[in-house]
């Protein structure tokens, strides 16, 4: 995402100042006046009367868009952001009419809406051309910020915007509720209460896990860089207490360390395990991360993991710690225990600041639905699983999980064993608009191959993350319009629940392919899920929802993921999942989460291969790749399907890597890959 500049920011030195004076846990209920009916009358299922939700669909339908007037949101603040977002659901929900553009991306998807469109000149005018929208604000505390969420499930109900006391003084909009001082920094309690005073008001036919709010980067920051891990460490054997010197780095502000990945192109950046600051042999912070004495010095871990006493940051992701250095103190060191593909650097000024989240919360404030963010791991975990069993099986969980890839792991296993369909959405934009501007979507597969397997390799590449509705949206089209796409052959996985939430986006990929390129299903069909954690009696309700889309968007080639097991491959797909998919999904072949490359037994209900992931860039791909040719032996054909990281990889990478590949390998799409595999097994 791009971060634009912002004309308002909080306190930099700390992630949020503590609210004094709450009045506690126990008086959540207390004083809390009950709501009003939804201030616009509810036409349909959902709060507006434009909202509708059809059978053996997940996601809502919106009454048809007309002409969509467009609003750049690029030069405001995640407060101003908030409010108009928010202001977009009210809109949307009678009559989707508003487009709101956050980044790059959403400008370039404008001329391929099929739609008239009007440009809005001044953003925040929109605050009085849909005035009559608007019954009032509801008023969060930033102090506590889980009342994001909480005033946004609330305007949702009673047709408000959320807004801060100021925005609402600024545009004349009444405070109909205001939620500052009612709560204490409490995320379980304030869940607790919106459960006991507001569940039974939302719809159960979505959930929405949403972050309250984010770190935004703060432009002219400079970074020193003070140590590099220059060769590719994936084993933890360069594991060491690695002292720096931090004299003359810290500021009025503090001193701020950021740990980051040397490769960002393989998953395996900085680790740490241990983090000791001293000044003058004075010590200012040692602890070990993931734990209470860590939480004082992390200004801002939002890009990290932690797992078993360390905290970790992949790819292009990293994590600030900031100590306060003594007036006049001399020598200043850190001494970090820590692992992998590390660059430490330091500043002396913050680097990011918090604001509200603001994305997918129009699709939220539209069909009334109740807004959390439970860590599904932990203390929270119970209350997250108490969510989940309130709802029916195929009901989807959209947004995404806290705590980056644990709270994956956890959080779509969870959701997976409640019968509960993951739908990664948080950044995804103008949800209620797309939805309602109509597209064709519907394809039919390639035709059956007549070629018979010949005694070589083939080899079939397939970019990951399509299941992802905000890829799709953002990066997806960024790869897209690389102008080496289509230069050799390259499947893309892509949701098929974009025929509801974005038939303009699917309908271009669908437009816009060459004979090179292939759409399949991103994992693990009708949106996310581990089918090895369903249970066994209810897993057709995913695969029936999976065969309706894939039949009417042309997908018979499904990227399935199975329940990650840490250290381990992931187990294959057990046989009554794949018997499952053979009934209700038109299927020619299935790429599963196993970089063994598993390959199904002949007679298997569906063929399946697993992936072969070598995580790096193209030259360990290509090694990786040729070493597995040659144990092979060249004895009968060796069919390989290759995972390409869509987060590092362009298609340009991919022509590289293609074009230096021996002549005994092919490489073909994945449709015409299992036409040959099915015929030998």
């Amino acid at each position: 995402m791009t971060s634009a500049p912002h004309s308002r920011s909080l306190p930099a030195l700390r992630r949020r100042s503590v609210l004094a004076g709450t009045m506690g846990a126990a008086a959540l209920g207390l004083g809390a006046p009950a709501l009003a009916a939804p201030a616009v009358p509810a036409g349909g299922d959902g709060p507006g009367r434009g909202v509708r939700w059809r059978k053996d669909h997940v996601f809502p339908s919106f009454r048809g868009a007309g002409t969509v007037r467009v609003a750049d949101l690029r030069e405001l603040d995640g407060f101003d952001r908030l409010l108009l977002i928010t202001l977009q659901g009210l809109v949307n929900r009678e009559k989707p009419q508003l487009y709101l553009i956050a980044d790059p991306v959403d400008e370039t998807w404008v001329e391929d809406l099929g739609v008239r469109t009007l440009r809005e000149k001044e953003p925040l005018d929109l605050v009085d051309r849909y005035r009559e929208r608007i019954g009032g604000a509801v008023v969060y505390d930033i102090d506590v910020p889980h009342t994001i969420n909480l005033a946004t499930t609330v305007a949702g109900l009673r047709g408000l915007v959320v807004a801060t006391a100021e925005q609402a003084e600024t545009h004349g909009i009444e405070i109909v509720e205001d939620l500052r001082g009612r709560f204490e920094d409490d995320p379980a309690a304030i869940h607790d209460w919106a459960m006991a005073h507001l569940w039974e008001q939302c719809t159960d036919k979505i959930l929405v896990g949403l972050p309250p709010t984010h770190t935004v980067a703060v432009e002219g920051v400079e970074w020193t860089e003070l140590l590099r891990e220059e060769e590719r460490v994936t084993d933890s054997s360069n594991l060491d207490t690695y002292t720096l010197d931090l004299t003359g780095h810290g500021g009025e502000e503090g001193l701020f360390l950021k740990v980051g990945d040397s490769f960002p192109d393989d998953g395996w950046g900085g680790a740490v395990h241990h983090v000791e600051i001293t000044a003058d042999g004075e010590v200012l912070a040692s602890f070990v991360p993931g734990t209470a004495e860590e939480e004082p010095f992390l200004f801002d871990g939002s890009g990290s993991s932690t797992k078993e006493g360390l905290r970790f940051a992949d790819g292009g992701a990293s994590f600030v710690y900031r100590v306060e250095v003594p007036a006049g103190a001399g020598a200043v060191s850190a001494a970090i225990e820590m692992e992998n593909e590390f660059v430490v650097s330091a500043a002396s000024s913050a680097p990011t600041r918090i604001e509200p989240f603001s994305s997918f919360r129009d699709l939220a404030v539209a069909t009334g639905a109740l807004v959390s963010w439970l860590p599904p791991s932990g203390t929270s975990g119970s209350q997250f699983e108490d969510l989940l069993e309130r709802v029916e099986a195929g009901t989807v969980y959209a947004g995404w999980f806290s705590n980056d890839v644990a709270g994956e792991w956890s959080g779509v296993e969870l959701c997976s064993r409640a019968g509960v369909i993951v739908v990664a959405a948080d950044f995804y934009m103008n949800a209620s608009v797309l939805s309602a501007i109509p597209a064709p979507t519907r394809a039919k597969p390639s035709k059956p191959s007549q070629r018979r397997p010949e005694d070589r390799v083939y080899v079939t590449l397939t970019v990951g993350e399509g299941d992802n509705i905000q890829y799709c949206q953002r990066h997806m089209r960024e790869l897209w319009d690389d102008p080496n796409r289509g230069q050799v052959p390259l499947n893309w996985t892509v949701s098929p629940l974009l025929e509801d939430i974005g038939p303009a986006i699917l309908h271009h990929f669908q437009r816009t392919a060459t004979e090179n390129d292939l759409l399949v299903c991103g994992p693990s069909g009708a949106g996310y899920t581990y089918g090895d954690s369903w249970p066994q009696d209810e897993f057709g309700v995913f695969t029936r929802l999976s065969g309706l889309y894939q039949e009417r968007t042309g997908l018979d080639v499904v990227y399935a993921y199975s329940t990650p097991e840490p250290g381990e491959a992931p187990p294959v797909l057990p046989d009554w999942a794949l018997e499952a998919y053979a009934r209700d999904v038109p299927l020619r072949g299935i790429m599963q989460t196993d970089e063994a490359g598993t390959i199904s037994e002949p007679g298997a209900a569906v063929p399946l291969i697993g992936m072969f992931y070598p995580p790096g860039g193209v030259d360990v791909f290509r090694t990786a790749l040729l070493e597995k040719i040659e144990e092979h032996g060249g004895k009968g054909p060796l069919f390989i399907a290759g995972l390409i990281n869509a987060w590092s990889w362009t298609p340009s990478h991919v022509l590289e890597l293609v074009s230096d590949l021996p002549g005994e390998v092919e490489v073909v799409l994945a449709d015409e890959f299992f036409d040959l595999f099915s015929r030998t097994a």
